[in-house]
Order: structure tokens, then C-alpha cells, then sequence
């Protein structure tokens, strides 16, 4: 094994911090701003998001698909890397800092061409570190790495708007302000580092296909199919959660949304200094396994929401410390596994294709988020839970079994996916041994 030197990892890393950073107002707070401080309404911009989603989930694989086939002195990755960002910072400023009379219209644009610079970026970012090695172990290493930088970047995100606006209440325009100018700074530096302080990866292994031929080489992957089908259900099951805990903390821990933050806060920083933990559990027991695991522990800590006392703050904070320990490996192993399945997929004749197979592993993730959203809200609605009104004690409990124990049982069938999954640090090594041979033969 050719192990990467710290310096490198952490040049790789770097923009991973501002990658993050971005990610938390897309969904938290743009799309109420444009509802409510522009007044473009619920609806409007509602459905506007709907169709960035939807325009999203295509352009991820075209994205992949084209960094796959680049060629460059500098590699596949590094050229989409640095032209996307330059187009990122004028968007970012374009949606998180509009004029004040502003239309559908212009949120509709600006969100699309957005989302177009924001899959030219990460989609070939992520790839990148598939390419660095080809690795079992060295590849939990590098997304080690990088997921702990992108859980820095949510410390960061989080902690910013509470250090600069120390009013008691900022507009969401002067948060999203703060969110802006730090991605601006951070975003061109930390990309410079990676591109002079990280080598682009070595050059394609085989030659990739036409995109047709691309995606129904992937489809024919199974191991990669069985992946997908346990990563959806996993991050499914979390984005259930997601949807719900704020009112989880407010009917039923009867805490004020406001300390949401602050748990948030604390739950990233266990994340982020469990991290090597999780590599070295990952390298001793198999990815796979440790990330059943974790959605057994999630799936366990969650309905004890429901034997917490009213207002009990501190209880809920050790609730979430413990929680970013479970947690974590959902954040810091999914995009390892999906590169060994690459592997498996250039056996059996699909290409050296890693861009692709993160398109799509970000794709079913964004379908999740989507779906979770669709499943949660309206079960609650037919359960006849209100947020904006009066609960009994049934429609309480509803909201528990919405938010804290459907998520666990979503979660089965991503343990019964991941458990047994074939694609073992045996089983890629012995992969990697028929590529060799096979490469060695033909040379």
C-alpha cells in the first residue's frame, strides 16, 4: 500500500470546509428567505425548489460522466474543479444575496445555474479522492480526511452567524450575508491549496464508454445496485429524523428550537474527533459493517426522546454528544465503499468510471432527502399532528413514532443490505489482483 502523506490529505481536504458550508443555508435558510423576507410566498418558491431538485438529479450524472472522460495534464478532476469555482462564488452571491425586489424568475435562474456550478465542483471534488488510491484502507483514510472537514465546515457554518451577529434576532439576510462573504474567502484559498498541495490521481485505469454504455454498466454492478439499495435506505431514515427533530424538541423535549443550534454544534465536534475512530473501526471490522452498526446504535438512541423529562436541556445534550458518536460513520464512510465498488465495476468491463458512481451516490441521497420529506410531513398531517396548533397527548406520540422510530425501521433494511455485503477488504483486494493481472497482459 502506498500511503498518502498527511500534507496531502490535507490539501485535498481543504475545500471540503467550505463545500459544507454551503450545503447549510441551501437548506435551512434560503428557501424561507425568498418565502418570507422577499415574499415570494411558500408556493412559488416551494415549487422552484422542487424543479432545482429535479434538475439536480440530472445533472449529477452528466457532471460525473464528463469528469470521467476529461483529459488533461492535470488530470480528470483538477480542471472541473478550478473553472467551477469562480462561477460558484458569482452564484452563491447571486442567491444569498439578491436584490431586494426580486421574482420567481430570477430565483428560478439563479438556483438553476447554481446548481449546474455546484455539480461541476463537487461531483469531480469527491472523484477526486476515489482516484487518489485504489486502496481498501488507504481509501477510508482520505474520506476520513475530507468527511471530517466537511463536519468542521458545519462547525464553522453554525458557529459564524453566533460570533458575527450578535443581535438576538438577525434578518435571515444578514446571516445568510455571513455565509456568503466566508465562502468567498474560503472557497478560492482552500481549492488553491488542493490544487498545488494534492496531485490529480493517477491516469484512468481503462477507458470509459459512451454515457449509455456507462450507466447500464453500472446498472449491471451488482454489488454496487445492493450498495445503493442500503445507502438509500440509510440516508432515508436520516433525513426522517431530520424532518422532524425540531419539532421533536419543541412538543415533546418542550425545548425552544433555538437550542437546535447549539446541539447541532455540540454533535459535529464528537463527530469530528471520532473520525480516526471510525477509520481504524472501519479498517478492523469492514466499512460495511461499521455502518450497520451505526444505524443499529442510531436506530436504538432515538426513542429515548421519549423517557426524557420536559425541559431538560443538558439530558438532550448528552442525548446528542452520544449521538455524534454513533452517527458519525453515516457522514464518513458511504463515498469509501462506493470507490471499491468502482473497482468491481472496471472487472466486470464498465470503464474506470468513479465520477459516475458518485453522481449516482449522490443522487440517491438527494432522492431521499426528497422522499423523506414527502413521507414525513404528510403522515404527520394524516396522524393529525399540527405544528402551528394544539397537540394532545396522541398526536404527540404520533409525531415520536414519525420522527424517532420509523427511521429505525427504515434502517433494517439498510443493515440488511450492509451487513453481509460482499465487497470485503478481502474480496476488493482479489479484485484489484484480476485488474493488475489483466492490466499486465495487455501491456
Amino acid at each position: 500500500m502506498n500511503r498518502i502523506g498527511t500534507a496531502r490529505l490535507l490539501a485535498y481536504s481543504a475545500p471540503a470546509v467550505p463545500i459544507s458550508m454551503l450545503t447549510m443555508p441551501l437548506i435551512m435558510f434560503v428557501p424561507t428567505f425568498y418565502a418570507q423576507e422577499l415574499g415570494l410566498g411558500l408556493a412559488s418558491v416551494g415549487l422552484v425548489f422542487f424543479l432545482a431538485r429535479a434538475w439536480d438529479g440530472i445533472i449529477d450524472p452528466v457532471a460525473g460522466y464528463l469528469s470521467d472522460k476529461t483529459r488533461s495534464r492535470w488530470g480528470r478532476r483538477k480542471p472541473w474543479v478550478l473553472a467551477a469555482t469562480p462561477f460558484l462564488m458569482v452564484l452563491t452571491v447571486l442567491l444569498c444575496q439578491p436584490p431586494e425586489n426580486v421574482s420567481g424568475t430570477y430565483l428560478f435562474v439563479v438556483i438553476m445555474l447554481f446548481y449546474v456550478a455546484w455539480a461541476a465542483l463537487q461531483i469531480p471534488y469527491q472523484s477526486w479522492g476515489a482516484d487518489l488510491s485504489d486502496d481498501y484502507l488507504e481509501r477510508n483514510r482520505i474520506v476520513g480526511y475530507r468527511e471530517g472537514a466537511l463536519m468542521a465546515g458545519v462547525l464553522v457554518a453554525t458557529g459564524l452567524p453566533i460570533l458575527i451577529l450578535p443581535e438576538q434576532d438577525p434578518s435571515l439576510r444578514e446571516i445568510l450575508r455571513v455565509f456568503t462573504w466566508s465562502v468567498l474567502v474560503i472557497l478560492p484559498v482552500t481549492v488553491l491549496i488542493a490544487l498545488r498541495g494534492c496531485g490529480p490521481g493517477p491516469a484512468p485505469r481503462q477507458d470509459v464508454p459512451p454515457l449509455r454504455d456507462a450507466l447500464s454498466s453500472v446498472a449491471r454492478n451488482r454489488h454496487f445496485m445492493r450498495l445503493l439499495a442500503g445507502l438509500f435506505a440509510l440516508w432515508l431514515g436520516l433525513h426522517i429524523y431530520n424532518a422532524c427533530i425540531i419539532m421533536v424538541l419543541d412538543f415533546i423535549a418542550k425545548l425552544p428550537s433555538s437550542a437546535f443550534l447549539e446541539f447541532v454544534l455540540a454533535q459535529f465536534v464528537v463527530g469530528v474527533a471520532f473520525t480516526p475512530f471510525i477509520v481504524k473501526l472501519a479498517n478492523r471490522f469492514g466499512k460495511h459493517r461499521v455502518l450497520a452498526c451505526s444505524a443499529i446504535g442510531v436506530g436504538a438512541l432515538l426513542p429515548l426522546y421519549f423517557v426524557i423529562p420536559p425541559d431538560a436541556y443538558w439530558v438532550v445534550f448528552g442525548l446528542f454528544l452520544l449521538k455524534g458518536l454513533v452517527i458519525s460513520p453515516i457522514w464518513v464512510l458511504p463515498t469509501s465503499i462506493v470507490a471499491d465498488a468502482v473497482d468491481v465495476g472496471m472487472l466486470e468491463g464498465g470503464g474506470d468510471q468513479a465520477g459516475t458512481y458518485m453522481a449516482l451516490y449522490n443522487l440517491i441521497n438527494k432522492l431521499a432527502l426528497a422522499l423523506s420529506v414527502g413521507i414525513a410531513l404528510p403522515l404527520l398531517g394524516l396522524l393529525g399532528f399540527d405544528p402551528a396548533g394544539e397537540n394532545g397527548p396522541s398526536a404527540i406520540v404520533d409525531l415520536g413514532l414519525v420522527g424517532l422510530v420509523l427511521p429505525g425501521l427504515v434502517w433494517l433494511g439498510a443493515i440488511a443490505a450492509l451487513w453481509n455485503y460482499p465487497v470485503t477488504r478481502e474480496f476488493h483486494a482479489d479484485v484489484r489482483r484480476q485488474l493488475a493481472a489483466g492490466s499486465s497482459a495487455t501491456e
